[in-house]
């Protein structure tokens, strides 16, 4: 009788034990198609593909590190190439001490006239937004705020984003919260790969992880 009544408990605490894993987000834009990219950066050196421009980008503990360099005098910015059009980005993201990322992507060379980024989901532990950048070829051309709320993504707490592209459309999705969603005439062009940004003071960072990108159908 007494093992009777103990085996619940222990079938209870090997349960609880698991690693728990965040599902994946279905997009709403449209399918996914091919895989194009899956890193789950195990190992212990960034994996080839991965770009610094400046500040900092580690693999430690089977994730991505990133920061600014005050030295730099320049946000921490990094990238994956990747020749992308209509996508799908999933990924896991932690705030380690910094203040902001970005995700987002350059015009592929020859699809505009503008010169700098096309667009980025940025994102702080207080609020998102979708912003749509300066043409840096444009003295008068500003930045545009195309969607903007406020959202809790406290420190130190692990959350899955999925962002879409299809055409002109932008969707950002994290369980729990409601979409943002923005719409520009140039978001549908070709984009040569993902582009990274992260700020905040030295020694803070950003933490990445499980990062998949598909075509999205």
């Amino acid at each position: 009788m007494n093992i009777r009544l103990r085996l619940p408990v222990v079938v209870c605490a090997a349960l609880v034990a698991l690693p728990l894993h965040a599902a994946e987000i279905e997009p709403v834009l449209g399918r996914k198609g091919k895989l194009l990219l899956e890193e789950k950066f195990e190992g212990d050196v960034v994996p080839k593909g991965w770009t610094k421009n400046t500040g900092v980008i580690a693999v430690s503990g089977g994730a991505l590190h990133a920061g600014e360099v005050a030295a730099d005098k320049h946000v921490g910015a990094f990238r994956r190439a990747l020749p992308l059009r209509d996508c799908a980005i999933q990924l896991d993201f932690k705030f380690a001490g910094a203040t902001a990322f970005h995700l987002g992507f350059d015009p592929a060379p020859g699809e505009l006239k503008k010169k700098g980024h096309l667009f980025s989901l940025i994102v702080t532990p207080e609020l998102w937004s979708i912003t749509e950048h300066v043409d840096k070829a444009d003295p008068k051309s500003k930045n545009t705020v195309r969607a903007k709320a406020a959202a809790k993504f406290p420190r130190d707490q692990q959350f899955t984003l999925l962002l879409e592209v299809k055409g002109d459309d932008v969707v950002a999705r994290v369980d729990g919260r409601e979409a943002l969603r923005a719409s520009a005439k140039d978001f549908h062009v070709k984009k040569p790969g993902l582009v990274f940004r992260v700020a905040g003071p030295d020694g803070a960072k950003m933490i990445f992880d499980n990062v998949k990108v598909w075509e999205l159908q």
